[in-house]
């Protein structure tokens, strides 16, 4: 009787041990195994962070080619006056044949030169605001002493805030052929690298 107890408590006593062990192991098990998740997960956000950077170092090289084309296109450009008078279209000028054959539009951005081929693009600047606008040569004149330009009458008020001055003191610049197109393009290109500039770092905040 003692015997067989003796041998009872020592089977249960090898079980608890046995248990304790096993128990033991598992629990080591899953801090390994969180810990090598752990790990790749960590590794896994060095990799992205890594390449979030790149790309987005891949995308300032392409901004700055971006704005050495714009800065090259506008190299381009030819001063024809630093400074000068621009007057505007009177209305009863609407409707009538102008110069290059073109019927005349207060409504739309042109203008008239004494000598600039018909057709060319001339970009407009308010010397008291800064502010522009580009219009197309269709007509000649103005013929009256000093002054170099007559816009029409659209094209003079999108550049001045005075709408009761006649006459403005502005710069005059011949664009070169495509200009706008080289530009628009350029622009949109430059405008969608920053949204997707500003996406990585967005993502990069994230991780």
């Amino acid at each position: 009787m003692k015997k067989t107890l003796v041998i009872s408590l020592s089977l249960i006593l090898v079980a608890i041990l046995t248990m304790s062990f096993l128990f033991e192991s598992s629990v080591q098990k899953e801090e390994t195994t969180e810990a090598v998740i752990g790990a790749e997960l960590a590794m896994n956000t060095n990799e992205d962070s890594i390449q979030v950077v790149d790309r987005s170092k891949v995308l300032e090289h392409e901004l700055e080619k971006i704005n050495e084309e714009l800065n090259a296109l506008e190299e381009m450009v030819e001063v024809v006056h630093e400074s000068t008078i621009a007057t505007y279209y009177h209305d009863k000028f609407n409707g009538r044949k102008t110069a290059s054959g073109k019927i005349f539009n207060n409504k739309e951005l042109t203008a008239a030169h004494k000598t600039l081929p018909f057709g060319t693009k001339v970009r407009v600047t308010n010397l008291k605001n800064d502010e522009s606008v580009i219009v197309t040569i269709t007509d000649r004149g103005p013929f009256i002493r000093g002054r170099s330009l007559d816009l029409s009458k659209k094209a003079f008020m999108d550049i001045t805030h005075n709408r009761r001055s006649g006459t403005l003191n502005v710069k005059i610049e011949v664009l070169p052929d495509n200009y706008l197109d080289e530009y628009n393009d350029l622009y949109a290109d430059s405008e969608e690298l920053l949204l997707s500039i500003d996406s990585l770092n967005t993502h990069t905040l994230a991780l």
